[in-house]
């Protein structure tokens, strides 16, 4: 029996697909990974192209490997993958995996494998991982992911004693904007104006201001007068961090710590909340700032309870890649 078990994992975005070969260990239960690229969606001409792009940066076909599992954004029907944002081409897994023989696959969640990167060590790693308290972290309690970026993610899980989980479902990023429990007058009275800017582009969401599209609506509410049609998400990451934009990045510091005190409250995960995308990775220094504080603080029930809770940013973008994995050992390679 060969104790060494060879796994692709993909992270699939609306514009890119990271991916890495992993190598399993069976005896000791290691998974480590040994090869890992990102392909922009728009560089392969269909997805068995994107893929076949894959092998050839792997040097092994994806019949090859004993399991494969791809994170991806959308909704996965059993043989094509469907995102309202519109892939460039047809995502139809199922059928290639008929035709290559696959071994065994699966199509998930794209925060399914984050969930699972916080079932191994890779919390452990200073490297990995910036902690926002000091809260112990129970192994097999209920945790969160959720991530900031084309839109807002997020899944729960709980890990079992012998290393399978459950993962729950939800659509966070159409819960609508919680108004602040408590707050300073200024603070109301900016809360007020945005939501009523907001209602122009209904629903009132959080995905509409804390995705990347979300950062531009709320440029264009500051700073009507500078916004066109040029203005991208990109430019307004640049924006955040010029210090001339300090009422931005307060605004969505505080905004973001509102979001992440509503899901306290809704789920009290024992085994902390845990923060990634591609808009968070980009602004670290989001969460040294007193704004991010303030919004936490706006919900002021179970303040106590929910300082016990864990909280923290998943900073190195590889979480992905070694979720994937971990899926893959223990739903696929069981």
């Amino acid at each position: 029996m060969n104790m060494h078990k060879h796994i692709i994992s993909c992270d699939l975005g609306g514009t890119k697909c990271a991916a890495g070969l992993l190598e399993y260990d069976m005896q000791s239960k290691a998974l480590r990974i040994m090869q890992h690229t990102s392909i922009k969606l728009t560089d392969a001409t269909s997805l068995q192209d994107l893929l076949h792009q894959l092998e050839n940066v792997f040097g092994l076909t994806l019949s090859a490997a004993d399991a494969i599992c791809v994170g991806a954004a959308g909704q996965y029907d059993g043989e094509i993958l469907n995102y309202a944002g519109n892939y460039p081409y047809r995502m139809n897994f199922a059928e290639l995996a008929r035709q290559q023989k696959w071994r065994a696959y699966a199509i998930v969640h794209d925060y399914a494998p984050i969930v699972c990167a916080t079932f191994t060590d890779y919390l452990d790693n200073p490297h990995n991982v910036k902690r926002l308290n000091t809260a112990t972290v129970p192994p097999h309690g209920r945790r969160i992911a959720c991530g900031l970026g084309t839109g807002l993610g997020m899944q729960d899980g709980v890990l079992f004693p012998d290393g399978n989980f459950w993962l729950g479902k939800n659509e966070i990023g159409h819960i609508g904007i919680s108004i602040p429990p408590l707050t300073r007058p200024a603070r109301w009275k900016m809360h007020h104006a945005l939501c009523q800017f907001l209602s122009n582009d209904a629903p009132i969401t959080f995905e509409k201001i804390l995705s990347g599209p979300g950062t531009v609506r709320l440029h264009q509410f500051f700073y009507p007068s500078q916004h066109d049609e040029g203005i991208t998400p990109a430019v307004v990451w640049k924006k955040l961090a010029d210090p001339t934009a300090a009422e931005l990045m307060d605004a969505f510091a505080f905004y973001l710590g509102v979001f992440i005190s509503t899901l306290q409250l809704a789920f009290m995960p024992e085994a902390g909340i845990w923060i990634t995308g591609g808009v968070t990775l980009h602004y670290l220094s989001i969460f040294d700032r007193p704004a991010f504080q303030e919004g936490l603080a706006t919900a002021p029930a179970y303040i106590g309870e929910r300082a016990t809770l864990p909280l923290g940013v998943l900073k190195n973008p590889e979480h992905a890649i070694i979720g994937g994995g971990y899926y893959a050992v223990q739903r696929l390679l069981r």
